[in-house]
């Protein structure tokens, strides 16, 4: 075999292994794939979860609920209506909020984070995460719970900017959605979604309770939109509006 064949072979592994590929009926995806809005409507719908707070699925009961419910209501009923939602809008991308799983009750933090994001994982749509307070509190840090994110299947969470290694948190990026195939704006992002880190308790002894976004995160988003504005706004003038972008 030429040399030149061998360095295309490797040249094609390096390629496929830099993604995390594979939905979960075994069809492999490029989970990095553009996401864009909808040729047939226009539309790019977002399914948004927050606060799940799963912990050991069946053995987990809710809260809240009447003394009657108690019995038959656990982990498994939030499962149940994620996969309804998902069948009743059809979304382009899920998002989770934080607080996927509730630390405390979880005592098998990756077993629970496999269940929590089983219904986004089983629809073969993408998916992205971040961190609330509570993901932390059982046996794996914070990075490690965001590190685990970022290596299931079909998941566009990453664990933070590249060119930014002091930034505060873990799960600050952003994903760009672009234009409707074929249109002029096929290349183009017209809607920014970042994801920022919101930490879990606060660091400064004078102030108590929950975390807050940063100044290295606030400094991080604010370059990111300069450089997108920069990269998308200087074709031409119809294209000069900015684009929308959601936090």
């Amino acid at each position: 075999m030429e040399i030149s064949s061998l360095t295309k072979l490797f040249l094609i592994f390096i390629f496929l292994s830099s993604f995390q590929l594979c939905k979960a009926s075994g069809e492999v995806i490029n989970p990095f794939t553009k996401l864009r809005f909808d040729g047939k409507n226009g539309e790019f719908r977002i399914l948004q979860v927050a606060d799940m707070h799963y912990g050991d699925g069946k053995t987990t009961p809710c809260k809240n609920v009447l003394p009657q419910q108690m019995s038959s209501c656990s982990d498994l009923n939030t499962t149940d209506f994620i996969f309804r939602l998902i069948n009743a809008e059809k979304p382009h991308l899920i998002v989770f909020t934080g607080d996927n799983i509730f630390g405390f009750d979880a005592t098998d933090p990756v077993k629970s984070m496999e269940a929590a994001f089983a219904p986004a994982i089983s629809s073969n749509i993408p998916w992205a995460a971040v961190l609330g307070n509570h993901d932390q509190q059982s046996t794996l840090s914070r990075e490690g719970v965001m590190k685990h994110i970022v290596g299931m299947k079909s998941t566009l969470s990453q664990l933070n900017p590249p060119d930014v290694p002091d930034i505060d948190g873990f799960g600050n990026y952003n994903l760009e959605v672009h234009g409707i195939e074929g249109s002029e704006l096929t290349n183009k992002s017209v809607l920014n979604l970042y994801f920022l880190d919101s930490g879990d308790y606060s660091t400064v002894p004078s102030i108590p309770g929950y975390g807050w976004i940063k100044p290295s995160q606030q400094f991080w988003f604010q370059r990111t939109s300069r450089k997108l504005k920069k990269t998308y706004m200087h074709t031409s003038n119809a294209m000069k509006a900015p684009a929308p972008g959601l936090a």
